[in-house]
């Protein structure tokens, strides 16, 4: 997809990747709405976005995806800025092992209402103009880790249920293709937990020593990658120190998960 012309709609976009991908957007062409619970910033950064490209380029709504009816809100109130969506970056997500059901509310509901939502708008077969949907997963959603083992759970379930979509025979007459952004730990606010949110604190520490923090730039290229793939539906795109990949879960082709 050229991105030129094209709009979006990004959850969690008030800072970190998802603050990104909305700069990025706008940089590339792309009108741009950014959701957020936290307002202050979700202003302050559009804001910055619109002094850059021209007033109208991005706009903010105040939304918490946990709420359904908010989101489909927020989601339709969207469409009117923009007249119709070609991209959806449902990205809003966190970490509170402490406050588990709430965290599975932000990481899967938000995740399954926003992919709803998109779909019924975009579909062709239903007058749609098609569009990419790109689900933040993590690259714990591939790889168990014990250090937060709820959270790993919901980045399983966004990983599943994303490659289920993507596996759909009906995608060609819906317009539709689906990926899920796989990034190890990001350079960002989100990486800066109370010790109470984790199961393991300590050794959750100890991991993101060992496995390096990426910069917001490296995940918001790895996003840029796939949504600009016409080839990469069902993909899985893990950023880690290393480098950018697909890594595609395709268990109905016989393939399993290709390795590291």
């Amino acid at each position: 997809m050229q991105l030129k012309g094209k709009t979006a709609l990004v959850t969690g976009g008030a800072m970190g990747v998802g603050l990104g991908v909305l700069e990025a957007l706008a940089d590339s062409g792309t009108k741009v709405v950014s959701l957020d619970v936290v307002e202050d910033a979700g202003q302050k950064s559009v804001a910055a976005i619109n002094d850059k490209h021209g007033a109208g380029t991005a706009t903010f709504m105040k939304c918490d995806v946990t709420d359904s009816k908010q989101l489909e809100c927020c989601f339709k109130q969207a469409v009117s800025v923009l007249g119709h969506i070609d991209i959806v970056f449902n990205n809003a997500g966190l970490v509170l092992e402490n406050k588990w059901e709430y965290m599975i509310d932000v990481n899967i509901k938000g995740v399954v209402v926003g992919t709803q939502l998109a779909v019924e708008h975009m579909r062709k077969d239903k007058g749609g103009k098609g569009g990419v949907i790109i689900n933040t997963s993590s690259y714990a959603g591939l790889v168990p880790r014990f250090t937060f083992p709820i959270y790993v759970g919901t980045k399983y379930a966004v990983t599943g249920f994303t490659a289920s979509w993507a596996s759909n025979p009906y995608l060609k007459d819906m317009g539709l293709r689906f990926g899920t952004l796989c990034p190890t730990a990001v350079d960002t606010a989100f990486q800066r937990f109370k010790d109470e949110q984790l199961l393991y604190p300590k050794e959750f520490k100890e991991m993101l020593n060992n496995i390096g923090m990426l910069p917001v730039g490296k995940a918001v290229e790895g996003f840029l990658q796939i949504v600009q793939d016409d080839d990469s539906n069902g993909a899985n795109m893990t950023i880690t120190v290393k480098g950018i990949s697909y890594k595609q879960l395709l268990l109905q082709e016989g393939k399993g998960l290709i390795p590291q």
